[in-house]
């Protein structure tokens, strides 16, 4: 590598915010992290009125054909085929109507601690189903804050150039242009900052059923993505992270690690 690549920052690529939960989320030029991770982010999700369960996309992988978005605040949705629309009763009508369930969005904040379901065999959607708890404070799974390097999917690329490692793929608030750079790879334990804003980076993502999922715009479903990363990389693709010292963070702003 030549000195110039070795000076080279590690910068922000890319932010996403996902407002509900398994649908498509948008890309921001900035994001308010507050210390429960991305302001907006999981916010709302779809309740199953008969289960009493938040519907993830690794229970029922239809929520990736949705999108939803946040302007000032307020979420609106656009299911397959259909116009955007606010919370409320249509668009609680047109949910259930799609979902062949009674079904409703509801927002984090006043439901509470919600619980999810997914198969045990990311390979059949027809085995058993497990349950687990969220966090209470929003619909994310475990921490509030993940974050994925240009790196790691490159990498994942080199290894297998079949397959299409679409960051869409692996749902990350943070891409962090790290591959030409000279700090090395981000890892695990130790702290970063962007701007004023300082990250605890908490552990490797375990990924899941929601990376061989089929998504709008040519993402078919393909089981060796998640075969791929189970095999040679012990099932972890990007980190976990948590919010040390709140603040916004924006697309091109440089990531240090702190001492």
């Amino acid at each position: 590598m030549s000195d110039q690549s070795e000076q080279l920052p590690m910068l922000v690529q890319s932010l996403w915010r996902y407002p509900v939960k398994s649908m498509q989320g948008e890309t921001c030029q900035e994001l308010d992290m507050e210390s429960n991770g991305v302001a907006g982010d999981r916010s709302w999700g779809v309740l199953d009125l008969t289960s009493n369960t938040v519907i993830s996309a690794k229970r029922d992988g239809r929520l990736l054909e949705a999108l939803a978005s946040l302007t000032d605040g307020e979420v609106r949705v656009r299911l397959p085929g259909a116009q955007e629309l606010d919370p409320g009763d249509v668009l609680d009508e047109n949910l259930t109507r799609w979902l062949g369930r009674p079904a409703k969005l509801v927002e984090a904040v006043s439901h509470g601690v919600a619980t999810f379901e997914a198969q045990e065999d990311f390979e059949r959607d027809d085995s058993n189903v497990e349950q687990w708890e969220g966090t209470g404070v929003s619909f994310v799974d475990e921490s509030p804050l993940h974050l994925l390097t240009t790196g790691d999917l490159e990498h994942l690329r080199s290894e297998r150039p079949d397959l299409h490692w679409d960051v869409r793929r692996f749902r990350p608030n943070v891409v962090v242009d790290a591959v030409h750079c000279g700090l090395g790879p981000v890892e695990a334990g130790r702290r970063i900052r962007i701007g004023d804003v300082e990250i605890e980076l908490w552990k490797g993502c375990t990924r899941c059923v929601m990376t061989t999922r089929l998504q709008p715009e040519g993402l078919d479903r393909e089981l060796d993505i998640l075969r791929h990363s189970i095999k040679f990389h012990d099932n972890q693709v990007g980190l976990r992270a948590w919010v040390v010292r709140t603040g916004t963070v924006r697309v091109g702003d440089e990531v240090c690690l702190v001492d």
